[in-house]
């Protein structure tokens, strides 16, 4: 990308969350789960190979391969800057809704059928949103793997009514593991930039040319009011056990 596109681009993307006061987003995630294990797999194999991976017990030095399966589901997002965040995930298993709740600085609840029920008083910036959900509305968070990409706009779009800018993004080295949607052992990633704001409506890892693991925002909204009680979480039945 010739550098004043890549200074644009990067600008848009990293400066997202400062244009907007509050986000609402849906957020669908899917996952072809043959070529996602190709993938994943082809990576460990180079970060083993390599000595970048190694595995926590013994045998330390031998690749241990997953096998992903087929995967779609379904997470609603409120985000309220700098830092009040509320994420319900309907699992892709039908085991129910996965909670992640963070009042900023203070009290945050973690939930989890049939019984992780937590929480905590403070918040030190430890938890969170899973980040490959959050980074879609604050980018910022995945400076990094975006820095660790050759990146190159490659059209315009439209998505919900908005103009979008078309990213291909290519890893300059698999030598650092990728974080959040990023998918190891992708060969390339698409990203749609909102094209005004900022933020990701679609981020997508390909394998030969198809994806092999997709999320795609299907609804949006900005600055909107929350109700008091978004970023709280008071599930009936259930007791939270506290964590210091």
């Amino acid at each position: 990308m010739a550098a004043n596109q890549f200074r644009n681009v990067s600008d848009l993307l990293l400066g997202a969350s400062e244009r907007y006061r509050t986000a609402r987003a849906t957020i669908v995630r899917r996952r072809r789960g043959d070529l996602a294990t190709e993938a994943e797999n082809r990576y460990v194999e180079y970060g083993f190979g390599h000595g970048i991976l190694s595995n926590f017990d013994p045998p330390f030095d031998v690749p241990r391969y997953r096998r992903y399966a087929d995967l779609e589901e379904v997470s609603r997002l409120w985000h309220e800057r700098p830092d009040r965040w509320r994420q319900e995930t309907e699992a892709g298993d039908g085991s129910g809704t996965v909670y992640r709740v963070a009042d900023g600085k203070g009290p945050w609840w973690y939930y989890e059928a049939p019984d992780r029920a937590h929480y905590s008083p403070t918040n030190d910036g430890g938890f969170s949103p899973d980040v490959e959900l959050s980074c879609l509305l604050d980018p910022y968070e995945i400076r990094y793997g975006l820095g660790d990409c050759d990146l190159r706009i490659v059209g315009g779009a439209e998505r919900l009514g908005r103009d979008t800018v078309e990213v291909e993004a290519r890893a300059v080295s698999w030598d650092y593991a990728p974080v959040g949607p990023f998918w190891d052992g992708a060969d390339d990633y698409l990203i749609s930039v909102d094209a005004e704001i900022g933020v990701i409506l679609r981020f997508a890892s390909r394998l030969r040319g198809e994806e092999c693991d997709a999320f795609e925002v299907t609804g949006l909204a900005f600055d909107e009011g929350f109700p008091r009680g978004t970023f709280f979480l008071d599930l009936p039945g259930v007791e939270f056990e506290g964590i210091d």
